[in-house]
């Protein structure tokens, strides 16, 4: 018998059973990011130049919604799409992995104590997680995640750093004559140290700022490197970031030895305590020691701790307000309109007629709506996860342990999603998140009523998905106070200041041809700040 005919059968037998196995299997592993130099090129473009990179992974995406890549020891596996990021938040992924990167490398946490949490797989949840045999008192993710939850979305302690905020906020303005113009007033310069301050003094309290000189721009030069610590690059790429680390990290712990010793933060009721006192400064901050001791911290940890919060407090809300005011001070109209819907809000207290009204201040709808603007503009962050278990994502099948983070920005900047006619994704728009209800007539003007709306988007939307140290869940815990702090601090701006543009500013100090666009040194890590400087002069009327 002539078997000659079965001869191509049997060459091409071996390649018709892999493509079988391989559609029974799923596909291999997903699509790489090209790389000249294999292990070398993304890494270092990533540490160097993120735009560029973010702009090659924007481009992957155009074929695949996942792409793998490697910077320095990690395997990356990069997602888009609004149903591919939502499974990120199922219980078959944690945030646990990348919490420890932070705790270790940004924050300075010691090995043993990094040990600590990493022999803790309870879970942040009330409920420990399905077979966990860890003690109550051992549960130190979710003794950090109750801290966060029950003093950064408690009202009265909510209402507490309203009050303390606007205080110290407007000692900043104060600082201003009244009636005198101000010149060359650098704005983001103008926020970063007023409102850090402001801020730190509400939540920590007086002291910390005033026992060490330079504080705050030990915090700002911190700041710079945190996520580059994170990915635990060579000493020798992070050599600046360890030592700037370092030194917030010793401020922070001769603070805290002295305030521990002033102050018995081992009762941490609320029951006849102030709200705020100078010592310790707000609740969060005390339940904070309670937890760096139930714990048995090294003083590294303990130092940490407090470095890293200073973190969550600070890293996005000023940036975010200081494109809030660059886009009202470059629209005249925007910020006569959002003027007038701060002062017509009956915003006053009645015993204290220098502090807004906070629970109003930010339910307002035209400034929710600039708010959310900004947040999706601005807030360009990777939600990161690890699995816990084999998991599929667009069509591939990805081992326990795969990292996968997804970059809000390809999200966000969705033109099917958020654009509309004249007013494209990728630009601001002030009036994007409200829709007109109505109208008042007067002599003088129409003025329109504002309903504050995301319709079918929120889906899309993320900015308070992914934080470094706040120690949520899924969700930002601090979103509650930044929000009152961003809203808070534009409303006494807008309120107390007549600013009029001068000029756009480079780094150095020179003059720029071109307004502020995002610093992509911070992109995907913390909300970008702008980076040029505004120059404004401004008149203190109140």
């Amino acid at each position: 018998m002539d078997y000659s005919n079965l001869i191509p059968v049997f060459l091409f037998l071996p390649l018709i059973l892999a493509i079988l196995l391989s559609r029974r299997r799923g596909p291999a592993r997903p699509p790489q990011l090209s790389e000249t130099i294999t292990f070398i090129s993304n890494a270092w473009q990533f540490a160097t130049n993120k735009d560029a990179f973010l702009a090659r992974l924007r481009e992957a995406f155009k074929t695949s919604p996942i792409v793998q890549c490697r910077i320095g020891p990690m395997t990356l596996n990069f997602v888009t799409g609004g149903s591919n990021i939502s499974t990120l938040f199922r219980s078959s992924f944690t945030s646990d992995p990348w919490v420890l990167r932070i705790l270790g490398k940004s924050g300075g946490y010691s090995a043993s104590d990094i040990s600590k949490f990493a022999q803790d797989h309870s879970g942040s949840a009330k409920q420990p997680r399905h077979g966990s045999v860890i003690p109550p008192d051992k549960r130190i993710w979710y003794a950090k995640h109750a801290i966060f939850n029950e003093s950064l979305q408690n009202r009265r302690q909510v209402a507490a750093f309203a009050t303390s905020f606007q205080t110290f906020f407007s000692q900043e303005l104060a600082a201003f004559p009244a009636g005198v113009w101000a010149e060359d007033v650098k704005l983001f310069d103008f926020l970063k140290r007023s409102i850090s301050t402001a801020a730190t003094r509400s939540v920590l309290g007086s002291r910390i700022i005033d026992s060490n000189p330079g504080f705050i721009d030990a915090f700002w030069e911190y700041e710079r490197f945190v996520e580059p610590l994170a990915f635990g690059l060579p000493s020798w790429l992070n050599n600046p970031g360890m030592k700037a680390r370092d030194r917030l990290r010793a401020m922070c712990l001769k603070w805290y030895r002295m305030a521990d010793r002033e102050f018995n933060s081992d009762d941490i009721g609320l029951q006849g305590k102030p709200d705020w006192e100078p010592v310790f400064g707000s609740l969060v901050s005390r339940r904070l020691s309670w937890w760096v001791k139930a714990f048995d911290f090294s003083t590294e940890s303990q130092g940490a701790a407090y470095t890293l919060f200073l973190f969550g407090l600070h890293a996005n809300t000023i940036p975010i307000c200081t494109w809030i005011m660059i886009e009202l001070i470059r629209d005249f109209e925007l910020l006569r309109a959002v003027k007038e819907e701060i002062s017509q809000a009956g915003l006053v207290d009645e015993d204290n007629s220098e502090l807004f009204n906070h629970s109003k201040v930010v339910l307002l709808p035209l400034l929710q709506s600039v708010y959310t603007e900004i947040l999706r503009l601005h807030i360009r962050v990777l939600i990161t996860r690890t699995s816990i278990e084999p998991v599929t994502i667009a069509g591939y099948h990805l081992p326990k342990g795969s990292i996968i983070q997804a970059p809000t920005e390809v999200c966000h900047y969705d033109e099917a999603v958020w654009g509309t006619p004249g007013h494209p994704a990728s630009e601001f728009w002030g009036y994007r998140h409200v829709k007109e209800i109505g109208s008042t007539d007067t002599p003088e003007r129409k003025t329109k009523q504002w309903q504050f709306s995301l319709e079918d988007r929120a889906a899309s939307f993320f900015p308070f998905a992914y934080t470094l140290t706040w120690g949520g869940l899924n969700m930002c815990a601090g979103r509650i106070f930044a929000k009152q702090e961003v809203l808070l601090a534009v409303a006494l701006m807008v309120s107390k200041l007549d600013i009029e543009f001068v000029k756009w500013i480079k780094p150095d100090g020179g003059p720029s041809e071109r307004p502020a666009l995002d610093d992509t040194h911070f992109a995907n890590s913390v909300a970008c700040p702008p980076d040029r400087e505004m120059k404004v002069r401004w008149l203190r009327t109140q």
